[in-house]
Protein backbone atom coordinates (compact mmCIF):
# COMPACT_ATOMS: atom_id res chain seq x y z
CA UNK A 1 0.00 0.00 0.00
CA UNK A 2 2.28 2.61 1.02
CA UNK A 3 4.25 1.74 -2.41
CA UNK A 4 0.94 2.36 -4.24
CA UNK A 5 0.78 5.53 -2.48
CA UNK A 6 4.29 6.55 -3.50
CA UNK A 7 3.80 6.13 -6.71
CA UNK A 8 0.97 8.22 -7.56
CA UNK A 9 2.41 10.80 -4.74
CA UNK A 10 5.32 10.07 -7.47
CA UNK A 11 2.72 10.23 -10.62
CA UNK A 12 0.99 14.06 -9.61
CA UNK A 13 4.33 15.52 -9.21
CA UNK A 14 5.94 14.48 -12.31
CA UNK A 15 2.58 15.32 -14.14
CA UNK A 16 2.74 18.69 -12.59
CA UNK A 17 6.06 19.72 -13.41
CA UNK A 18 6.19 18.52 -16.63
CA UNK A 19 2.72 20.74 -17.39
CA UNK A 20 4.13 23.97 -15.80
CA UNK A 21 7.30 23.23 -18.18
CA UNK A 22 5.36 23.84 -21.05
CA UNK A 23 3.96 27.69 -21.60
CA UNK A 24 0.76 28.59 -22.31
CA UNK A 25 2.46 30.60 -25.09
CA UNK A 26 3.80 27.98 -26.85
CA UNK A 27 1.45 25.56 -26.17
CA UNK A 28 -0.69 28.22 -28.21
CA UNK A 29 1.81 28.10 -31.27
CA UNK A 30 1.03 24.61 -31.88
CA UNK A 31 -2.54 25.34 -31.96
CA UNK A 32 -3.33 26.29 -35.83
CA UNK A 33 -5.24 26.61 -39.05
CA UNK A 34 -2.39 24.27 -40.04
CA UNK A 35 -2.87 21.61 -37.37
CA UNK A 36 -6.35 21.38 -38.26
CA UNK A 37 -7.72 22.43 -34.53
CA UNK A 38 -9.30 26.21 -35.78
CA UNK A 39 -11.04 26.85 -38.11
CA UNK A 40 -10.00 28.41 -41.49
CA UNK A 41 -12.95 30.85 -41.68
CA UNK A 42 -12.20 32.65 -37.99
CA UNK A 43 -8.73 33.85 -39.80
CA UNK A 44 -11.32 36.32 -41.81
CA UNK A 45 -14.75 36.21 -39.96
CA UNK A 46 -15.76 38.58 -37.71
CA UNK A 47 -17.60 36.15 -35.20
CA UNK A 48 -18.57 35.90 -31.45
CA UNK A 49 -17.04 32.78 -29.67
CA UNK A 50 -19.69 31.07 -27.09
CA UNK A 51 -17.91 29.24 -24.55
CA UNK A 52 -19.88 26.32 -22.90
CA UNK A 53 -20.86 27.17 -19.16
CA UNK A 54 -21.46 23.40 -17.46
CA UNK A 55 -23.62 24.66 -14.49
CA UNK A 56 -21.07 23.46 -12.64
CA UNK A 57 -19.54 25.97 -10.02
CA UNK A 58 -15.81 25.25 -9.78
CA UNK A 59 -15.36 24.71 -13.62
CA UNK A 60 -17.56 27.75 -14.73
CA UNK A 61 -15.57 29.89 -12.77
CA UNK A 62 -12.30 29.06 -14.49
CA UNK A 63 -14.53 29.35 -17.98
CA UNK A 64 -15.27 32.67 -17.16
CA UNK A 65 -11.56 33.45 -16.19
CA UNK A 66 -9.76 32.51 -19.27
CA UNK A 67 -12.61 33.97 -21.13
CA UNK A 68 -12.18 37.83 -19.07
CA UNK A 69 -8.80 37.70 -20.45
CA UNK A 70 -9.78 36.90 -24.58
CA UNK A 71 -10.07 39.84 -26.48
CA UNK A 72 -12.88 38.74 -28.73
CA UNK A 73 -15.85 38.79 -28.95
CA UNK A 74 -17.71 36.04 -26.92
CA UNK A 75 -20.89 34.67 -24.92
CA UNK A 76 -20.74 32.18 -22.44
CA UNK A 77 -23.79 30.31 -22.15
CA UNK A 78 -24.97 26.93 -20.98
CA UNK A 79 -25.99 24.43 -23.59
CA UNK A 80 -29.98 25.46 -22.96
CA UNK A 81 -29.17 28.95 -23.63
CA UNK A 82 -27.34 28.26 -26.82
CA UNK A 83 -30.30 25.82 -28.21
CA UNK A 84 -32.81 28.69 -27.04
CA UNK A 85 -30.92 32.01 -27.43
CA UNK A 86 -28.01 31.52 -29.53
CA UNK A 87 -29.03 29.47 -32.10
CA UNK A 88 -28.75 31.43 -35.05
CA UNK A 89 -25.91 29.93 -36.54
CA UNK A 90 -24.85 32.86 -38.78
CA UNK A 91 -23.97 35.18 -35.59
CA UNK A 92 -23.39 32.66 -32.91
CA UNK A 93 -20.99 30.31 -35.61
CA UNK A 94 -18.70 29.00 -33.23
CA UNK A 95 -18.80 26.88 -30.19
CA UNK A 96 -15.73 26.43 -27.74
CA UNK A 97 -16.51 22.81 -25.72
CA UNK A 98 -14.81 19.63 -24.93
CA UNK A 99 -14.82 15.93 -24.91
CA UNK A 100 -14.50 14.16 -21.36
CA UNK A 101 -11.08 11.41 -21.84
CA UNK A 102 -9.92 9.16 -19.92
CA UNK A 103 -7.07 6.86 -19.64
CA UNK A 104 -5.28 4.01 -17.29
CA UNK A 105 -2.13 4.07 -16.26
CA UNK A 106 -0.26 1.26 -14.70
CA UNK A 107 2.12 0.40 -11.99
CA UNK A 108 5.56 -1.99 -12.84
CA UNK A 109 5.44 -3.18 -9.65
CA UNK A 110 1.90 -4.43 -8.35
CA UNK A 111 0.07 -4.34 -12.04
CA UNK A 112 -2.63 -1.97 -10.91
CA UNK A 113 -3.72 0.37 -12.52
CA UNK A 114 -5.23 4.64 -12.08
CA UNK A 115 -7.46 6.32 -14.47
CA UNK A 116 -6.65 9.86 -15.49
CA UNK A 117 -9.30 12.19 -16.46
CA UNK A 118 -9.36 15.00 -18.68
CA UNK A 119 -10.56 16.98 -21.30
CA UNK A 120 -10.37 17.41 -24.85
CA UNK A 121 -11.35 21.12 -26.29
CA UNK A 122 -12.68 21.69 -29.30
CA UNK A 123 -14.18 24.20 -31.61
CA UNK A 124 -17.57 23.63 -33.20
CA UNK A 125 -18.33 25.25 -36.64
CA UNK A 126 -22.36 24.68 -36.47
CA UNK A 127 -22.61 26.00 -40.04
CA UNK A 128 -20.95 23.04 -41.36
CA UNK A 129 -21.21 20.73 -37.78
CA UNK A 130 -17.52 20.25 -38.56
CA UNK A 131 -15.14 20.03 -34.92
CA UNK A 132 -11.73 20.98 -34.82
CA UNK A 133 -10.39 19.24 -31.96
CA UNK A 134 -7.27 19.68 -29.89
CA UNK A 135 -4.70 16.84 -30.84
CA UNK A 136 -3.98 16.47 -26.91
CA UNK A 137 -6.38 16.47 -23.84
CA UNK A 138 -4.89 17.31 -20.49
CA UNK A 139 -6.55 17.67 -16.70
CA UNK A 140 -5.39 21.29 -16.95
CA UNK A 141 -8.37 22.75 -18.43
CA UNK A 142 -7.72 25.97 -17.41
CA UNK A 143 -4.53 26.16 -19.40
CA UNK A 144 -6.14 24.49 -21.73
CA UNK A 145 -8.83 27.16 -22.70
CA UNK A 146 -5.99 30.08 -21.84
CA UNK A 147 -3.86 28.15 -24.81
CA UNK A 148 -7.11 27.78 -27.15
CA UNK A 149 -8.05 31.17 -26.55
CA UNK A 150 -4.58 32.82 -27.44
CA UNK A 151 -4.23 30.41 -30.48
CA UNK A 152 -7.87 31.63 -31.98
CA UNK A 153 -6.50 35.65 -30.94
CA UNK A 154 -3.14 34.77 -33.04
CA UNK A 155 -5.46 33.99 -35.74
CA UNK A 156 -7.37 36.98 -36.08
CA UNK A 157 -4.61 38.94 -36.21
Amino acid sequence: MKTLITYLVSTVILATSLQSCASTSSVANKITIESGEIPPDMKSEDFTLIGVLKERGSYDKYVKIEFANYTGKYILATENEIKDKYNDTNQYRYIMDYERETASSFSGGNGKSTTVSGKRYFILDRKTNKEYKRKTWSSFYAKEIQAYLKAIEAVKN
